[in-house]
C-alpha cells in the first residue's frame, strides 16, 4: 500500500513538473496577438472586406469600354433558306458567322457615379467593421486574461491563509496537549482549516474555468497547456483626458459613429437613384458592332460558292448606336414607391446614427464613472489591507499567548482575506476601465497592452 501511494505521489510530481517545464507563460500582448491570428470572426470580416474591395474595383471598371466577340456555326438539312438568294432550298448548307462589338459609356444618369460612391462607402464600412471586430476580440481577451489574473491572486491569497491556519492548528494541538487549550478550541481551528481548504479548491476550480474562457476567446489550439504571466506590470494608470474630451474625440472618430454616418450617405445616394428613375431615361453611349458570315453548299447537287475570304469581305456589316431615350408613363407606381421607401430608409439611417451617438456617449460616461469609482475603491482597499494585516498580526500574537479565542483569530483572518480580495478586484477593474476609456480616446487595446505590459 505504501509503495502504491509512493508511486502515485511520484507520478503526480512528475506530471506537475512536466506541466511547469513545457507550459509557456504568455503575456497579455501575446494572448491578443494569438487571438487576432486565429479568430474565426476576424477571418470572416477579412473575407467581407475582400469582397467589398472587389465590388469597388468592379464599379470602377464600369467606366471602361466594353468589348465582345462571337462566332457561330450551323449545318442545315432539308428545306431551309439559301444564304445566297434567301430562297428555299433542300441542299445541305454549312454556315459560319463572326461578330465583334465595342461600347463606350458616356452618360448614364449618375448611375455609374452613384454605384461607385456606394461601393466606396461599402468598402469603408467593411474596413471599419474589421477594425471593430479586432477591438472586440482583443477586449474579450483582455477581460478573460484579467479574470485569470484575478483568480491566480485569489488562489495565492487562499494558499497563504490556509498555511497560516495550519500553523495555528499545529500550535493549538501543542497547547491542547499541554492543557492550555480545550478540545473545543482545537476543533474550531480544525473547522477553520477545512473552510480554508474548501476556499482554495473553489478558487482553483474558478481559475481553471477562467483559463477555459481565455482559451476560447483566443481560439487556442496548441497541444501545450495555456499559461499566462500574471504580472501585469502596472499599479495605478493615469487618464489625462477629461470626460468631455474623450466624448468629443469618440463622437468624431469612433468606428460605430463613422459607419452610421456612412450608412446615411449611402441612403442619400439610394434616394438620389430613386429620384432619377422618375425622370426620362437617357442612355447615352457609343456602341459599334461589326459582323460577317460564310457559307458553303454540300452534296452532289450543290453549286459552288465563293471562297471563305471573299465571303468574309462581301458579307460584312456594321452598326453604330449613339444612345436612346425613354419616358416613364406608368409602371404600377413602382418608381414612386421606390422613392418613398428610399426616403424612409434615409430617415431610419439618420435616426440610427443619432441613436449610435447617444449610446456611445452613455457607454463612455459609464466607463469613465466606473473608472473613477474603482480607482477610489482601490485606494480605500489598500488602506483596508494595511490595517487588516496589522490587526491580524496582533491577533495572531495574542492567539499564540492564549489571550484570544480561535473564533477571534478566524474573524480577523477572514477580514484580511476579504480586504486582499477586494483590493485585487478593484485594482484589476480599475485597470480594465482605464484601458476602455483609452480605447474611446483612440488607443486600441493591443496598443495599451504593448505600452503597459
Amino acid at each position: 500500500m505504501k509503495q502504491a501511494i509512493l508511486t502515485l505521489s511520484v507520478s503526480i510530481f512528475l506530471t506537475l513538473l512536466s506541466h511547469a517545464s513545457f507550459a509557456q507563460q504568455m503575456t497579455l500582448l501575446e494572448c491578443m496577438e494569438y487571438a487576432l491570428e486565429n479568430s474565426l470572426t476576424i477571418q470572416q470580416n477579412e473575407n467581407s472586406l475582400s469582397n467589398a474591395q472587389l465590388e469597388y474595383k468592379a464599379a470602377i471598371a464600369e467606366f471602361f469600354p466594353a468589348m465582345s466577340a462571337s462566332t457561330s456555326a450551323s449545318l442545315s438539312f432539308g428545306r431551309a433558306i439559301d444564304p445566297a438568294n434567301n430562297a428555299y432550298t433542300t441542299i445541305t448548307t454549312f454556315s459560319n458567322s463572326y461578330g465583334a462589338s465595342v461600347s463606350v459609356p458616356i452618360f448614364s444618369a449618375r448611375r455609374l457615379i452613384n454605384s461607385l460612391k456606394q461601393a466606396k462607402l461599402s468598402r469603408e464600412i467593411s474596413q471599419s467593421t474589421l477594425e471593430t471586430a479586432r477591438e472586440n476580440v482583443t477586449r474579450e481577451v483582455m477581460s478573460c486574461y484579467f479574470d485569470v489574473v484575478y483568480y491566480i491572486g485569489l488562489v495565492d491569497i487562499a494558499e497563504q491563509r490556509l498555511k497560516e491556519s495550519q500553523r495555528s492548528l499545529e500550535l493549538i494541538k501543542t497547547q491542547f496537549e499541554l492543557g492550555q487549550r480545550s478540545r473545543a478550541d482545537m476543533q474550531e481551528v480544525e473547522a477553520t482549516v477545512a473552510s480554508n481548504e474548501y476556499t482554495l479548491l473553489s478558487n482553483q476550480n474558478s481559475l481553471q474555468m477562467a483559463y477555459i474562457s481565455l482559451g476560447s476567446a483566443m481560439n487556442y489550439q496548441e497541444d501545450k497547456p495555456l499559461e499566462i504571466n500574471p504580472d501585469i506590470g502596472i499599479d495605478s494608470p493615469i487618464i489625462a483626458s477629461s470626460l468631455d474630451g474623450v466624448i468629443d474625440y469618440a463622437l468624431a472618430n469612433h468606428n460605430s459613429v463613422l459607419n452610421a454616418e456612412r450608412s446615411v450617405r449611402s441612403s442619400e445616394i439610394s434616394l438620389s437613384n430613386a429620384k432619377w428613375q422618375m425622370a426620362p431615361s437617357l442612355s447615352s453611349g457609343i456602341s459599334f458592332s461589326y459582323g460577317t458570315n460564310y457559307y458553303t453548299r454540300m452534296g452532289r447537287l450543290a453549286t459552288p460558292t465563293s471562297d471563305w475570304l471573299s465571303q468574309i469581305k462581301d458579307n460584312k456589316g456594321t452598326s453604330l448606336s449613339l444612345g436612346s431615350i425613354s419616358f416613364p408613363i406608368f409602371s404600377g407606381l413602382n418608381r414612386r414607391h421606390n422613392k418613398l421607401r428610399a426616403r424612409n430608409n434615409l430617415r431610419n439611417a439618420e435616426i440610427n446614427a443619432e441613436d449610435v451617438r447617444r449610446s456611445l456617449q452613455t457607454d463612455i460616461t459609464r466607463a469613465y464613472q466606473q473608472m473613477q469609482g474603482y480607482g477610489a475603491q482601490y485606494i480605500v482597499n489598500r488602506k483596508r489591507v494595511d490595517t487588516a494585516k496589522v490587526a491580524y498580526q496582533g491577533m495572531e500574537q495574542k492567539f499564540e499567548q492564549g489571550m484570544v479565542s480561535p473564533l477571534d483569530l478566524q474573524t480577523s483572518s477572514m477580514a484580511l482575506l476579504q480586504a486582499e480580495a477586494d483590493m485585487l478586484r478593484t485594482r484589476l477593474s480599475y485597470i480594465i476601465q482605464c484601458r476602455i476609456v483609452d480605447y474611446y480616446n483612440g488607443v486600441s487595446f493591443i496598443e495599451s497592452a504593448a505600452i503597459k505590459k
